[in-house]
């Protein structure tokens, strides 16, 4: 008899419905085709066909096939059993929730950096949810916010098994360079602006810090860096405002190329590569309102619709490459759309020189970050990032690399608290040796200072200087006298000012000097320029080391060629028609 009214009662349901919906039996159809019975549930926002869908995802999947779940099953209880559902990432614990249904959709502002929103309700109004940290898709895992392997092989992975295949065993998919960082004393790696991988480092990382680390706080240090890394959706869904004229725009909308947008998160905030770019590096692609401070010129490829893609080589130009195997170094792409100016370049007086060593400019992003106590998700940790100082470089450093050319870099101080011992000795290291192939290198350096005490708290602090090779924000070359200022001793000399915003004190506005010279790359005369207000709870040493230490130096010889004919420098500096005709440059 309950099967009769059951069945009578599903019968029912479907009469008013669709055809199709009612011909599959398929009960995602049966409720969510029904507009009238999204809205009568308070969810208007969930209503969509399947012929929609499959207009915007381009793909005939049905939607247990995105989303598992039970489309057999009669209540909306046994058909969301297991279903896989965009995560909300709240800002305590970092915990993704996907249990509670979200009462209005995805909003769409015009800040590309920002542009998914979620709202609620507050007053009777719309507003930002604040307890919102992030937004992720459904093929992460709820507890970690890593990739779930497990769910893609079961949704794309159905339909698509060897570009899954591919992707599991991808640079990305292996977060096969963070990864490495296994603690700040890593004697392989060393340490690294973005810190080390916590998950499965406990130990070593506890057996070396001076004050106590909960699990937990290690747990949510591993959740904050799993948020950059990526699954098939973060590169491939590309959900946007639906357009009556398109069919295929919308909340499904997919792109089988990833656009651009979405290797910067696609407006998720600054994650994936906005944040070692934009955010780290400061010359990022986008710039704007990824960048830090906000407004930074981006790279004039993206005004000439030259995407990431056409730069770096993938799968669509190099089938031999595996899914999601993007190669990190660009050096030959310059050449097909700069043929003359790069055989120009080769014969020149500059030829040492990278392209990016004179068509960078203006770098922001980080200009000091120190990991000492704080909190992260609401959870006390020795190593929150104090990242916050925001400003400006005006040109980068030029250093040789192992290759022996000239490249740009961005050196500013670093340190993490609460350090025993170190296994390092002073001097200036690469992050990966050149004999690697270019997939699996970086040009980026770093440079040990020393493992140091004269803290009133949080001793000792292991320091460094970050020196991370700049390569995107390509612009308007620089002028010459931006490297030769100094025509006797080569010394390049950059003031740099920034701005404090991150916990620990009142805003702040401070400045440093970074000196490249015959004798060592220092930064010094580090300084807050207005009075620092600390917050309750916060020591100076915390977030600022640089209060009591002047330790950011390293020796060597970092200064730039004098030329040898001081005045046919002075005559050709000002007439480049003359320095391009005595192959000075190109």
């Amino acid at each position: 008899m309950l099967y009769r009214l059951l069945s009578l009662s599903l019968l029912l349901m479907s009469s008013a419905l669709p055809a199709a919906a009612a011909a599959t039996g398929n009960s995602c159809l049966v409720c969510h085709e029904n507009r009238q019975k999204m809205k009568e549930l308070g969810f208007p926002h969930f209503a969509v066909t399947q012929q929609e869908v499959q207009a915007q995802t381009r793909m005939p999947a049905d939607c247990n096939q995105c989303h598992l779940g039970n489309p057999e099953a009669g209540s909306k209880e046994e058909a969301h059993k297991g279903l896989a559902r965009l995560q909300l990432v709240r800002k305590k614990g970092l915990t993704a929730d996907i249990t509670t249904p979200r009462k209005f959709p995805l909003e769409y502002g015009a800040d590309q950096s920002n542009r998914l929103q979620i709202v609620t309700e507050r007053d009777g109004k719309k507003v930002g949810d604040a307890s919102v940290a992030a937004i992720q898709w459904h093929d992460k895992t709820a507890d970690m916010l890593t990739q779930n392997f497990e769910t893609m092989r079961k949704t794309c992975g159905s339909c698509h098994p060897g570009e899954f295949e591919e992707f599991s065993h991808s640079t990305m998919a292996t977060n096969a360079k963070q990864s490495q960082y296994k603690g700040w004393t890593d004697p392989k790696r060393g340490p690294h602006n973005c810190g080390p991988w916590f998950e499965g480092n406990f130990d070593g990382m506890q057996a070396n810090t001076a004050v106590p680390m909960s699990q937990e706080a290690h747990k949510v240090n591993q959740k904050a860096c799993n948020t950059c890394h990526v699954g098939c959706l973060d590169c491939h869904f590309n959900p946007q405002p639906k357009d009556a004229k398109n069919q295929s725009v919308g909340a499904h909308s997919f792109a089988k190329t990833p656009p651009s947008l979405s290797c910067y998160g696609n407006g998720r905030a600054s994650i994936c590569h906005a944040g070692p770019e934009d955010r780290r590096r400061g010359a990022g692609y986008f710039g704007a309102s990824f960048s830090f401070p906000e407004g930074n010129q981006p790279d004039l490829h993206l005004k000439a619709k030259v995407g990431c893609l056409d730069c770096h080589e993938s799968t669509r130009t190099n089938k031999k490459l595996g899914h999601a195997s993007v190669v990190r170094q660009a050096e030959g792409s310059c050449v097909r759309c700069h043929q003359q100016a790069v055989t120009k370049h080769a014969a020149s007086l500059h030829r040492k020189l990278t392209c990016e060593a004179c068509h960078i400019q203006q770098v922001a992003g980080y200009q000091g970050t120190y990991w000492g106590p704080g909190k992260i998700g609401g959870v006390v940790t020795p190593f929150f990032k104090f990242k916050a100082y925001y400003g400006i470089m005006p040109q980068p450093i030029l250093i040789r690399d192992q290759k022996g050319r000239w490249i740009p870099v961005k050196p500013f101080p670093m340190a993490a608290m609460n350090q025993k011992a170190s296994p390092f000795k002073p001097g200036l290291y690469w992050r990966y040796p050149a004999g690697l192939p270019a997939g699996e290198r970086s040009d980026d350096a770093w440079a040990y200072t020393g493992l140091h005490g004269g803290l009133p708290e949080n001793n000792k602090a292991l320091t460094w200087i970050q020196i991370d090779k700049m390569s995107h924000k390509l612009g308007k070359a620089r002028n010459c006298d931006s490297c030769h200022a100094d025509l006797l001793t080569g010394s390049q000399v950059q003031q740099v000012t920034w701005e404090y915003t991150d916990p620990g004190a009142e805003a702040f506005k401070g400045s440093h000097t970074v000196v490249a010279s015959k004798h060592s790359l220092k930064i010094k005369d580090i300084q807050a320029l207005e009075r620092i207000e600390l917050e309750k709870g916060y020591t100076l040493s915390a977030f600022a080391p640089w209060a009591y230490l002047d330790v950011w130096e390293v020796s060597g010889d970092f200064s730039i060629p004098v030329p040898a004919d001081k005045a046919a420098y002075t005559v050709l500096k000002s007439d480049l028609k003359k320095a391009r005709a005595s192959k000075l440059l190109h």
